[in-house]
């Protein structure tokens, strides 16, 4: 016997649980809550927290 787990979307506003495939996405791809319009959207601290400097060890080469 089987058991699958559906993924859930939990609001971190409103505390709503709902499977993932009901809820709505905007034009971007982020989720939409449908109970209060919480959108959840990237962390402004984390997309800009990343540094890359040129000749460090996993960097893109011309070679790749």
């Amino acid at each position: 016997m089987s058991t699958e787990n559906a993924a859930t979307f939990d609001c971190p506003e409103c505390d709503v649980s709902a499977p993932s495939t009901s809820v709505p996405y905007d034009s971007l791809g982020y989720v939409v809550c449908p109970v209060c319009g919480y959108a959840a959207t990237p962390d402004p601290e984390r997309s800009t927290s990343f540094e890359w400097s040129p000749g460090t060890e996993g960097s893109p080469s011309a070679d790749d």
